[in-house]
């Protein structure tokens, strides 16, 4: 665990907020709202680091020893425990999520991605695991978590899916569902690029189906938290 001393939310108070938290995560937004922001010193532990913007960054450890990344809008990226202190390389604001493992067993180790052997219709009454629902795609797994790229175009519809873990979807674009569970009628709600949600699924699965009512892709990546 990262003491109080060098966590970043402590550390960082103006750029590092916390978006939820449970006993096996917590969701940070870091956001530098300035070119050439920096940050404190701080540490992370293992994390799964989602892009909401363009990062063009450079990394300083307590060595001195610098490094530079850049990432596009949208990308996904594994981080095993580090300390570091970060600028902001950029002309313009960053903003990046992050979802932090609060009880890692070691690093981490990528892992087949494999969707399990087929099962279900996609019916109401027979409906399928969420990584074999067709706009599901299995984009990355290892022993901590099942990572889940969501993409329904305009006016497409998904098969009625399950989700059987915990999950922090994280949303990448602007766009308006309809959303319905076996036996009731559909909802509709919008939803914001950058917005962030939990769903308790281990305990409880859940199933539904997703209908996309507006008019640009629907894009989420669903984190699911492995128990």
């Amino acid at each position: 665990m990262v003491s109080k001393a060098q966590d970043e939310v402590a550390v960082n108070p103006g750029i590092a907020k916390v978006e939820l938290e449970n006993e096996q995560v917590r969701v940070v937004r870091v956001s530098y709202n300035a070119a050439h922001q920096s940050s404190h010193m701080h540490s992370h532990p293992p994390r799964f680091m989602v892009t909401l913007t363009k990062n063009d960054l450079k990394m300083t450890s307590p060595n001195g020893t610098t490094t530079l990344s850049k990432r596009e809008a949208n990308a996904f990226a594994w981080s095993e425990p580090v300390t570091h202190s970060v600028e902001n390389l950029a002309d313009g604001p960053m903003e990046n999520i992050e979802i932090e493992l609060k009880a890692p067993k070691g690093p981490g180790a990528a892992v087949k991605l494999d969707s399990g052997e087929k099962k279900g219709t996609g019916a109401e009454k027979d409906p399928v695991p969420v990584e074999q629902e067709p706009h599901h795609h299995l984009v990355f797994a290892n022993q901590y978590v099942r990572v889940l790229e969501v993409i329904v175009p305009a006016g497409e519809m998904t098969l009625y899916h399950q989700h059987s873990l915990d999950n922090v979807a994280v949303l990448l674009s602007d766009a308006t569902l309809k959303n319905q569970v076996p036996g009731e009628d559909w909802t509709e709600r919008p939803v914001a690029h950058g917005s962030v949600g939990f769903r308790a699924g281990t305990k409880t699965p859940y199933t539904h189906r997703i209908m996309n009512t507006g008019n640009v892709v629907f894009h989420v990546l669903d984190v699911q938290i492995l128990p």
